[in-house]
């Protein structure tokens, strides 16, 4: 696990802004403030009222799904303790000035680094037993560290991808575990129940992923267990009542209104057959420059050898969904990559991925490994160049698929031109980690008399400090506190 503690630390090095958290709490316009509301009015004791939150485009109520929210509460919560001491304004009511130099912005932000270093770690101590550690550590660094998850836990942490990659992650990590022990890790009423809370979660985090909440309990039934499934329905149901029927009916509104128009756009099967080729190897977010891993962890299905084979591959199936709404839809998702897709996808690919690794190990010996280091550098320099240079941004255009999106449509060919530029490729290596190192050094200039531009933050340092180390912390927490050998 050491080794993916250090992959994880080198990309929050690299890729997390502490300057721009300092002022920002690296919140983005529209969704970010809907997904923090949500958070906020569960954490300050007033859900299911949203009047002291603070929208940028909602009247009455946040217009994003709650289930993100709800996973980032508890430490919204801890967090908001500081600004509670501090006598913050923000305990009182969210605003467009108060939320972003808040401690309870962090507690968000915290949130999201702390799922995603606990999802690699889950998903190391399930598969490593299959595929051996050394192809479970490659796996899973090329999968999910290389290939654009960690913007959405070090750039964009207030949003829904790292709660729906940890959810993917831990219905993974269970079934691998329910299937080693052949069906005696989940076989208590109350764990089905479990199982249920976590189906109905999933459902509220991304509404596109509303087949793995059917699908996920459904693996965990046997022949002598399927009555358990009364057990699993009432929890996901009571969570779904909660969080979305009872807001909604008490502020007056629907999140996703007509969402479904989108979803029943039809085009002619040339037309789709184009968008398929163009998703696959387009230059602006094609998945063979963003995720050619998950191209070959699909591969590797073919290659599992285990007697549950056929059930693993039907929990990838949903999987289809989030193919379709990108393929029908048109819809890209204004950020990095088919974030419609990479979050759910990339947990339940990083077996077959190791299985696969392991294949070419025993075919062409350590060869491969130059071979996945030299593929890897395509998704690495896209998500590294990332909002990196004028070159690199993104601009409202017409894409593609015939929308109007923040997107570019060259942005590959644009992280290469970047690449071959050593001048702007050091200002983008810059940016992040160096950055800030540099802005201490000159900081510390100020117990000498001079000044620091931006004003220096020892709020900012310690929460710099805290995410940086939060993957060997909780590593050597699983590792020294008996831990690994319950997970």
């Amino acid at each position: 696990m050491q080794k993916i503690a250090f992959a994880i630390f080198l990309s929050s090095f690299f890729l997390l802004r502490p300057v721009i958290m300092q002022y920002s709490g690296l919140l983005y316009p529209d969704d970010d403030f809907d997904y923090f509301a949500h958070a906020t009015s569960l954490a300050f004791g007033q859900f299911p009222s949203y009047k002291n939150e603070y929208f940028m485009d909602a009247t009455s109520g946040p217009q994003r799904a709650i289930g993100t929210g709800i996973m980032a509460a508890p430490f919204v919560s801890a967090f908001s303790l500081l600004d509670r001491v501090n006598g913050a304004d923000i305990v009182e009511k969210r605003t467009a000035q108060n939320v972003q130099e808040s401690w309870s912005v962090f507690g968000f932000i915290f949130a999201s680094v702390f799922y995603f270093c606990l999802s690699c770690m889950l998903l190391y101590r399930s598969i490593a037993p299959l595929a051996g550690e050394t192809f479970t550590v490659w796996a899973i660094i090329l999968m999910v560290i290389c290939q654009g998850m960690p913007l959405y836990a070090f750039r964009r942490p207030v949003f829904s991808h790292v709660p729906e990659f940890f959810l993917q992650s831990v219905f993974v990590y269970l079934l691998i575990k329910n299937e080693i022990s052949n069906g005696k890790w989940i076989k208590k009423w109350w764990s089905f129940a479990l199982i249920g809370f976590g189906a109905g979660l999933i459902a509220l985090t991304r509404y596109n992923n509303v087949l793995f909440t059917i699908m996920w309990p459904l693996l965990f039934l046997r022949r002598d267990k399927w009555q358990k499934i009364f057990y699993v329905l009432p929890s996901a149901a009571l969570l779904i009542m909660i969080f979305k029927w009872w807001p909604e009916q008490y502020n007056h509104y629907i999140t996703y209104a007509g969402l479904e128009k989108e979803l029943t756009i039809h085009a002619p099967w040339p037309e789709l057959v184009r968008r398929l080729g163009q998703v696959l190897f387009g230059p602006d977010w094609g998945l063979i420059f963003t995720a050619p891993f998950l191209i070959l962890g699909m591969g590797g299905l073919a290659l599992l050898n285990f007697s549950w084979k056929k059930k693993y591959i039907l929990a990838t199936l949903p999987i289809l969904v989030n193919f379709y709404i990108i393929n029908v839809t048109g819809l890209q998702g204004s950020y990095y990559g088919y974030r419609y897709l990479i979050a759910s996808a990339f947990p339940l690919f990083v077996l077959p991925l190791a299985f696969l690794l392991k294949w070419m190990d025993n075919k062409i010996g350590p060869l491969w490994k130059w071979g996945a280091v030299f593929l890897a550098l395509l998704p690495v320099m896209s998500m590294w160049c990332w909002e990196g240079n004028a070159l690199v941004a993104t601009h409202i255009v017409p894409t593609f698929f015939g929308k109007t999106d923040w997107s570019n449509p060259s942005y590959q060919l644009n992280v290469w031109q970047t690449a071959f530029d050593p001048k702007a490729l050091g200002g983008i290596i810059y940016l992040g980690g160096i950055q800030y190192s540099h802005y201490l050094f000159y900081a510390a200039g100020t117990l000498f008399g001079h000044k620091a531009n931006p004003p220096f933050s020892m709020k900012t340092l310690i929460q710099a400090l805290i995410i940086y180390s939060m993957p060997f912390v909780m590593t050597w927490y699983l590792k020294n506190k008996g831990v690994h050998r319950h997970l």
